[in-house]
């Protein structure tokens, strides 16, 4: 049987009332006139009951085709159709054989899989074909959505409305935003998460698996993580975490005013070591890091300030020797380790005083006690 070609319009109804044309082979084809200045149209298909536009009437199984072809059907163009349906489906060519073909409508385009709603989950597959091979490219279904099967680019942006679920949602319990399953990951390439409001991050949401935020290396390592309330720090090839800022770095407890506002360092064991509360610092012990200490006094070529000069600059200055004033340490804080050699070498200066203080006494006793011998004689 040789190829038959029907053009879209070999069923014509003749405005026979409701009578349909079959047509068993042969080419159709009617010529109009312009109507309100509207394009020319020849006939109008239209059955009461149902058009049928049947190809391998027969039915021998050959690849017989329902063509659809703009100009005239002879040797020459009836290979520039526009649609053609044949076994396989519908296959839409560009006008002319253009690189693309437009499925084009104007209120909008239904593409209905399994529209018989059996139960079944058919999708809609995206198929491109190169070089004689075919690739699905992604599949929409109703079970699962939109399933890229390759690597995706937006030339633009990306804007969903919506939920997004990349690996397909996790059941009942998923919760919507963004969600990522079966393994895979977020990878920003120089950029930052950002917000317009809170920034949440949110582990063990279903209460499923350990709630923790983990923070790794390129090397997997993990460098920092945020668990049940704890915050660890680990530094490879150092004896521990390090908490930098650039600027202030600021450490705020109970910044609603609702509980105990301290800051507490606790030990391995987790003892209290040092507690900050309320402006004190409560410790066992205060070490500083100094770069001297007052024992110079006790060296020989330490010049030791006669009380007489000592008063002298009292009077004059209205604090010792060495000391800051009132006025610097009001306004610039006392310095804690300064104060602290100053006054050892005070204590120093005032035993070296005593010293000579008790060797003048006693020089003095043993001329009293001669005086007196020598009365009583």
């Amino acid at each position: 049987m040789k190829k038959k070609q029907i053009t879209a319009l070999t069923c014509l109804m003749l405005g026979l009332g409701g009578l349909g044309l079959h047509a068993q082979s042969g080419s159709y084809s009617a010529e109009g006139s312009q109507v309100n200045n509207s394009p020319s149209w020849g006939q109008d298909i239209n059955q009461n009951d149902g058009v049928i536009i049947r190809a391998d009437n027969n039915n021998d199984r050959n690849q017989e085709a329902i063509r659809f072809v703009i100009g005239r059907l002879d040797n020459n163009s009836a290979g520039s159709y526009t649609a053609e349906f044949n076994r396989a489906g519908l296959q839409i060519r560009g006008l002319n054989n253009a690189d693309y073909a437009n499925l084009h409508s104007i209120r909008g385009l239904d593409i209905h899989s399994n529209s018989d709603r059996n139960n079944t989950n058919e999708p809609i597959r995206f198929r491109v074909s190169k070089n004689n091979s075919t690739r699905t490219i992604a599949n929409m279904s109703y079970d699962d959505g939109l399933e890229v099967l390759r690597p995706s680019r937006f030339s633009n942006e990306l804007s969903v409305t919506g939920n997004l679920y990349v690996g397909g949602r996790s059941g009942s319990q998923a919760r919507g935003g963004i969600e990522i399953n079966g393994g895979r990951a977020i990878y920003v390439a120089s950029g930052r998460y950002r917000s317009s409001g809170a920034l949440e991050l949110r582990p063990g949401v279903n209460n499923e698996a350990e709630d923790k935020i983990s923070f790794r290396n390129s090397s997997n390592e993990e460098m920092a993580k945020v668990q049940d309330g704890e915050l660890f720090l680990r530094r490879s090839g150092s004896d521990g975490g390090l908490i930098s800022s650039n600027g202030m770095l600021r450490f705020q407890p109970d910044n609603n005013n609702t509980g105990d506002d301290r800051i507490v360092f606790l030990n391995q064991r987790g003892n209290e070591m040092t507690r900050i509360q309320d402006g004190v610092i409560t410790t066992d012990q205060v070490r500083l890091n100094v770069t001297t200490f007052p024992d110079y006094v006790f060296a020989k070529d330490y010049k030791l300030m006669p009380l007489k000069e000592v008063a002298q600059y009292i009077k004059a200055n209205k604090h010792l020797p060495n000391m800051p004033t009132e006025a610097e340490v009001v306004a610039e804080g006392m310095n804690v380790g300064q104060i602290n050699t100053v006054l050892v070498e005070k204590v120093e200066e005032l035993t070296l005083h005593t010293i000579n203080q008790e060797k003048k006494i006693e020089q003095l006793m043993k001329k009293i006690e001669a005086l007196e011998a020598a009365m009583n004689k």
